[in-house]
């Protein structure tokens, strides 16, 4: 799969003598056959400065650095071929054009599409409804197949295309690694706050039960009797004392 707007600007380089022949301005579309027919060059050699066109058949590869071909005699005035002089001159355009389903719905505005490098078909559409909504969800893609008319003011696709795949904008992705950092972190201070909570509540427990041991003994109770000493001299307590005088 390779992009329509990697194309502008690339060199086209002749694989025969390494000559560059000019760069790509633009495409050809064949709106019957779904495919792309030719690249348009910048080509401005000659009394008419016409631009010059390549047939697709003439291309050998297309790289991300240039399309070569085979040789400069690929390049041809865009109004010599019989079959891309009409289609260059009335030009299909995908890029822009509004998609419609054979139903009746809208589907969005092609921004981009895609093609086959071997065969040049078009294999898939990139829309847009709105600057806004392809900045926060993304961009749609339409595969290929579910195109049935190319046409001057809109292109077709079948019936039901609304099962569409979503490709997520960058501000999309950032948006869901915000909220899934964002829920790790609340998650985790939850947690570590559960467990403060716990051991502040033992530590508490723990310091009422040490002050209920080591609490003083209750003043208010009477105290208990203690032996009385006996002064020097004094044997009223002795019990082998005479009370008779001597």
């Amino acid at each position: 799969m390779y992009r329509s707007k990697k194309l502008l600007t690339l060199p086209v380089i002749s694989l025969n003598d390494g000559e560059e022949l000019g760069k790509v301005q633009g495409v050809i579309v064949d709106p019957e056959a779904r495919s792309l027919a030719a690249l348009i060059l910048d080509y401005r050699k000659g009394i008419f400065k016409e631009p010059r066109i390549i047939p697709f058949e003439h291309i050998t590869s297309f790289g991300d650095y240039a399309v070569t071909i085979k040789d400069s005699g690929a390049c041809e005035r865009a109004g010599q071929s019989p079959h891309l002089g009409p289609l260059f001159r009335r030009p299909t355009q995908i890029l822009g054009a509004k998609v419609l389903t054979e139903d009746g719905n809208f589907l969005g505005t092609v921004e981009e599409f895609c093609f086959d490098r071997k065969t040049g078909k078009i294999n898939g559409l990139e829309l847009s409804n709105s600057f806004l909504n392809t900045l926060v969800r993304g961009k749609t893609l339409i595969e290929g197949d579910v195109i049935t008319t190319i046409g001057k003011s809109a292109i077709i696709v079948k019936a039901g295309t609304q099962s569409v795949v979503k490709e997520e904008s960058h501000l999309s992705e950032k948006a869901k690694t915000v909220k899934e950092t964002g829920q790790k972190v609340w998650h985790q201070t939850k947690e570590t706050t559960k467990k403060f909570g716990e051991s502040l509540y033992k530590s508490v427990e723990k310091f009422t039960a040490d002050e209920e041991d080591y609490s003083p003994a209750d003043s208010s109770a009477p105290p208990k009797d203690k032996p009385v000493d006996n002064p020097p001299g004094d044997n009223s307590t002795d019990p082998t004392r005479n009370d008779k005088a001597c």
